[in-house]
C-alpha cells in the first residue's frame, strides 16, 4: 500500500496529512508547534497514531517557512532544523522532499475550487499570464507561478524581507521607531503575527493610550472585527493598508495578470475587514500604475489547507517520478 505524508511547518503551527497515493485522506492533524522541542518530537507522536498497516510512508514533502536549500533547513522564525537525511534515518519513511512552505501554497492553489476563493478585484484575468501570491501569518511569504503544460510551475521567494517603505508621517514614525530596535526593517517585521502586536503597542502610544494589558494579534484582530475596541480597529486598518501597499509592490513587480492571492491566517480570519476598501485602496494607491493594477485580479483564499494541498501534490508527484525512474 502506498502513502503519501504531507506536512505544513510554519512558525506557530504545523498541519500533518497522511493519504493514500491517489489522494484519499487518511489522517489529518494540527499541531501547536510551542508544545514540541522540535520536528522529530512532532513526527512521533503523530505516527504513533497511524495504524502500521499504512507504514513505511512511500512519498513524503514537508513545505517549511523557512529558505530551501539542499537537505538540510533552520526554520526563520522557530529554532527549529529540519534535516531530511535524519528524519529519512529515523522515521518510517522512504522519500522525503524540503520546499519553501509558498512554494507549496502556489502549487496548492492550482487544485482549489471556486468556492476556495473570494474575490478583492475582478480584474482583467489572463489566462497564460504570472501568478502571484503573498501572505501573512507568523511570517510574511511570497512566491510566482509561471504557466506550464497543464499546470503552473512555482517559484519561491524571500519578498516578505523586501525593505518597509512608510506611506504617511505615522508609518515614518513606526519605520524610526523599529530602526531603534532591529539591523533592517522588512515588511515582514510588521505584516505577521509579532508585528500586529508591535503595531498596537505603537499606535497606542501614538494616541496617547495606557494600558496595562497585552493583547495578542488573535485578540486584536476579534476586537476589531467585533467593533468592540476603536484601538484595534484603527491597528487592523493600519495593519490591511501596509498589507495592501505590499501586496500591490508584488504586483508592480510581478504584473500577476492571471491573478494575485491573498493567502495565510490573518486574512482568512479576518474576511470581513478584507473586504473593506482599505486594503484595496492601498493596493492601487501606485500613482500612474494605478490603471495597470485595476486589471490584475486579485483574490483572497479561505482554505486553510492550501499549503498543505500543494505539498501533497508534489509529494505525489514525486512518488510518480520514482514509478516511472523504475
Amino acid at each position: 500500500m502506498k502513502t503519501l505524508l504531507a506536512a505544513d511547518i510554519g512558525g506557530t503551527k504545523t498541519l500533518l496529512q497522511l493519504s493514500h497515493a491517489n489522494g484519499e485522506v487518511i489522517a489529518q492533524q494540527r499541531f501547536d508547534n510551542s508544545a514540541f522541542a522540535d520536528i522529530e518530537s512532532l513526527l512521533t507522536t503523530f505516527l504513533s497514531s497511524i495504524p502500521a498497516n499504512f507504514l513505511p510512508i512511500t512519498s513524503a514533502c514537508f513545505a517549511i517557512a523557512a529558505p530551501v536549500s539542499g537537505r538540510r533547513v533552520q526554520l526563520t522564525n522557530l529554532p527549529w532544523i529540519i534535516d531530511t537525511n535524519k528524519l529519512l534515518a529515523e522515521f518510517p519513511i522512504a522519500e522525503l522532499e524540503l520546499v519553501n512552505d509558498f512554494a507549496a501554497v502556489g502549487y496548492g492553489i492550482g487544485e482549489l475550487v471556486e468556492q476556495d476563493f473570494i474575490v478583492l478585484q475582478h480584474g482583467e484575468p489572463q489566462a497564460k499570464a504570472l501568478r502571484a501570491v503573498i501572505g501573512a501569518g507568523t511570517g510574511l511569504g511570497q512566491a510566482i507561478m509561471s504557466p506550464i503544460h497543464k499546470g503552473w510551475r512555482v517559484w519561491a521567494t524571500q519578498g516578505g524581507h523586501t525593505d518597509f517603505a512608510p506611506l504617511d508621517q505615522t508609518q515614518q514614525a513606526l519605520l524610526t521607531r523599529l530602526l531603534e530596535q532591529f539591523e533592517h526593517v522588512s515588511y515582514e517585521r510588521i505584516l505577521s503575527g509579532s508585528g500586529l502586536v508591535m503595531l498596537y503597542q505603537f499606535i497606542a502610544e501614538q494616541q496617547g493610550i495606557t494600558s496595562d494589558k497585552t493583547l495578542s494579534a488573535e485578540q486584536i484582530s476579534e476586537q476589531a472585527l467585533l467593533h468592540a475596541e476603536p484601538l484595534a480597529l484603527s491597528v487592523m486598518q493600519s495593519f490591511l493598508q501596509i498589507y495592501g501597499a505590499q501586496a500591490g509592490n508584488l504586483a508592480l513587480t510581478t504584473l500577476p495578470r492571471a491573478g494575485l492571492f491573498i493567502a495565510g491566517g490573518i486574512a482568512a480570519k479576518n474576511l470581513a475587514l478584507f473586504e473593506q476598501d482599505h486594503f484595496m485602496q492601498a493596493f492601487l494607491a501606485k500613482g500612474r500604475m494605478r490603471e495597470v493594477l485595476e486589471q490584475i485580479p486579485v483574490y483572497l483564499i479561505n482554505n486553510p489547507d492550501v499549503g498543505l494541498i500543494g505539498a501533497r501534490l508534489l509529494a505525489q508527484k514525486a512518488l510518480y517520478n520514482v514509478q516511472h525512474d523504475g
